[in-house]
């Protein structure tokens, strides 16, 4: 159905996204940058967790690595990068390199593979970044590459995250070829 192209949150989404503005408060050392899925509902939840820092010169960026596994499903499908623009001032949406959706493919889903050499790109990029304390609003598929594809941690990091759920880790970089 063409009118769920890149879904945006529901109310449900939008209350567990306010859920998570206190917790954020509360936080003693704040991000110093938050970036975000160019997919419409991981904008929303991150505007809306990260509502305080907004006009604070914290940059929000747009990053087409983080978003979730796609293909097929349309609700995966980012809109173009203009519209997102437009709809989203808030965000910095010069690292989407491209105005249409190049990595989403109607015919196949991505394979977790690709997930993870996309997770994999994030993080060397973000390994070259100043900003040492970072948000970052995705989606629990993509965070579930992380913690089990990518990243050596602990296992309570390895579970599917809820919708809404935000967790505080530390990353130490350490590339192998």
């Amino acid at each position: 159905m063409p009118e769920i192209l890149d879904a945006p949150l529901t109310e449900k989404g939008r209350q567990q996204a306010l859920l998570l503005q206190p917790v954020i408060q509360k936080m003693s050392v704040k991000p110093a940058l938050v970036v975000l899925s160019p997919n419409c509902r991981a904008l929303q939840t991150g505007l809306i967790a990260f509502e305080e820092l907004i006009g604070q010169g914290i940059p929000f960026l747009a990053h087409e690595m983080v978003r979730e596994e796609n293909g097929v499903h349309v609700c995966d499908k980012r809109r173009p990068k203009s519209r997102q623009a437009a709809e989203f001032p808030q965000v910095d949406f010069g690292l989407l390199e491209t105005e249409e959706d190049v990595i989403f493919r109607d015919d196949r889903r991505e394979s977790k593979a690709e997930v993870g050499a996309r997770v994999y790109a994030f993080m060397e990029w973000l390994s070259n970044r100043p900003e040492k304390v970072v948000g970052i609003a995705s989606h629990s598929g993509w965070l579930l590459t992380v913690f089990n594809g990518i990243c050596e941690c602990d296992e309570s990091l390895k579970e599917w995250f809820q919708t809404g759920e935000m967790r505080s880790v530390k990353l130490e970089f350490s590339f192998k070829n």
